[in-house]
């Protein structure tokens, strides 16, 4: 696994896309930062306003409104220059797929990004959401942008098997076999304190995010141990 600190330089116009409200600085926070202090612009785009991000999965309508304010707060913490807020339903997205391609590829053409990110093929933690929005944004790639570079926010699986006994995440074996095995990894200690800062805006989300034994540690003491974000490159 190769140390990703010489690609700060390589990308200039990082496009980062993710399915909800958060999932952009869970999975890659400290990654966004460090592109942003590199001197990269740095366009999300939200595919949903996250109106399903509750306690239960119900939707609440208030709360997109919540979530996409939260959103543009975590986004100036991490430096991007530009959030696109889209209105796909929260928790259907796979049936959405036509109309989300259009949009992202409408993105792609004005963006013109050399750097794509996005979960991996899993999903990281087999969200239906999460697995569309990989689909998506790869179809999306190899069709309008085949030679921008695709990153997977990716885990480890010594990370994988910690979230599945600490009760963070479930073991499912179709997700597992999805699942990308990292490339590379970012150092983000650097960024740490920004990535807290961005986590503590999404206030509407805390105790959502940690499950199980994971639930005893805080999340600023999980993120200071953190000391690099995982990706894997396609071939």
């Amino acid at each position: 696994m190769r140390d990703a600190t010489r690609d700060l330089h390589r990308f200039s116009n990082v496009l980062v896309v993710f399915p909800h409200p958060d999932d952009e600085t869970v999975s890659c926070g400290g990654t966004i930062r460090r592109f942003a202090d590199a001197g990269a612009r740095i366009t999300l785009v939200l595919l949903t306003g996250g109106e399903r991000g509750t306690r239960s999965g119900t939707l609440d309508p208030e709360l997109l409104a919540v979530r996409r304010r939260e959103a543009e707060a975590a986004a100036r913490i991490l430096g991007i220059a530009d959030v696109i807020q889209e209105d796909f339903p929260d928790g259907q997205l796979v049936e959405h797929t036509p109309l989300t391609m259009t949009a992202l590829a409408s993105v792609i053409g004005r963006a013109e990004p050399d750097l794509i990110v996005t979960y991996d093929p899993a999903g990281l933690d087999g969200h239906p959401d999460h697995i569309a929005c990989s689909q998506i944004v790869t179809a999306v790639a190899r069709t309008h942008a085949p030679r921008v570079t695709l990153w997977y926010a990716a885990l480890p699986a010594w990370i994988t098997s910690a979230f599945f006994v600490l009760g963070q995440m479930r073991h499912d074996p179709d997700v597992e076999a999805r699942r990308c095995r990292p490339t590379h990894r970012m150092p983000v200690r650097s960024a740490a304190s920004d990535k807290i800062r961005a986590w503590n805006v999404y206030a509407s989300q805390r105790g959502n995010i940690r499950k199980g034994l994971g639930r005893l540690v805080p999340a600023w003491v999980a993120i200071r141990a953190w000391p690099y974000e995982y990706f894997a490159e396609p071939s």
